[in-house]
């Protein structure tokens, strides 16, 4: 029997589809599943560029350090298409684009489509601020860092408002993406997996994230509990239950773009990025 080691990434969104493989309700056919919840995007990032997990949660912006090593799940990838889930930069004093360049900067990493899709559509900073846990970023929020480039923006302007902190949106991603690349959708992030394992084993795993997903788009209260429970031990604190639905709500319009303009939003990003000498060239988008 195949063992596939598989990372999934402590953030409600990412994290929904995975539960009910995570509490065996779902179960592949032919292969044993060991999962490794990882707290952050950042350190995602880096379990893949070193292969430590066959599956995972990766930016879309780590696929061109990963692409020889990794196919994308084609019914996994998230995509934003709104201001909902646009990825706002926000900051406690009023600041307009311009003051941005001259602005300390918060990200989760330097290998987050975040900061890349930061570096291509206003590329300066003063300074990067590179804080891991997403509710750790309020902390440095005015203090460390001028201004917040925020992906998880529900949980961020949730926590925010009930700390009564008040801050100011200058822009987002998705608004600046829109402009320069037309109406389709951002990319945002991946679901990977190993190609050592084979395509056979990948597809079948494939079908097993899907019934997943679907089940847990059908049962969202079950889901909720265990996504709170694994959420606090991850994150050692309590979010409430609330906005973890919210969140997966609004992840549940990210992972099902239809797949075709997913693709051309992922073209057009990785043109761009290589274009401008931001990431490596991508050879193929290996999407199965």
């Amino acid at each position: 029997m195949v063992t596939i080691k598989v990372g999934p990434l402590a953030d409600s969104g990412d994290l929904y589809p995975f539960i009910p493989l995570i509490e065996g309700i779902i179960k592949p056919e032919g292969i044993n599943l060991e999962f490794e919840v990882i707290s952050t995007v950042q350190d995602t990032n880096e379990k893949v560029l070193k292969k430590e997990v066959d599956v995972a949660v990766p930016s879309a912006a780590m696929y061109p350090y990963i692409q020889d090593d990794y196919y994308i799940l084609g019914n996994a990838i998230a995509s934003a298409i709104d201001g909902i889930t646009g990825m706002p930069i926000i900051s406690i004093s009023p600041l307009s684009i311009e003051d941005l360049k001259n602005s300390r900067i918060i990200v989760h990493g330097h290998n987050t489509t975040a900061f890349t899709l930061y570096k291509l559509l206003i590329g300066k900073y003063n300074k990067l601020v590179i804080v891991k846990k997403v509710l750790d970023e309020i902390k440095a929020l005015g203090k460390e860092g001028d201004a917040l480039v925020a992906v998880h923006e529900l949980k961020m302007m949730y926590a925010l408002e009930k700390l009564g902190v008040k801050v100011h949106k200058i822009t987002s991603m998705w608004e600046m993406w829109k402009n320069l690349a037309g109406n389709v959708p951002m990319p945002m992030g991946t679901v990977v997996i190993n190609k050592d394992l084979g395509k056979d084993v990948a597809l079948k795993f494939k079908e097993a994230y899907e019934k997943s997903k679907r089940y847990a788009e059908k049962h969202i209260d079950e889901i909720i509990k265990k996504d709170a429970e694994i959420m606090r031990e991850a994150h050692k604190e309590n979010i409430d239950e609330e906005i973890i639905r919210k969140t997966i709500w609004a992840d549940i319009q990210e992972y099902n773009v239809p797949l075709e303009d997913v693709k051309r939003g992922m073209e057009i990003f990785y043109n761009l990025t290589a274009e401008r000498g931001i990431l490596p060239k991508v050879k193929n988008i290996d999407i199965i």
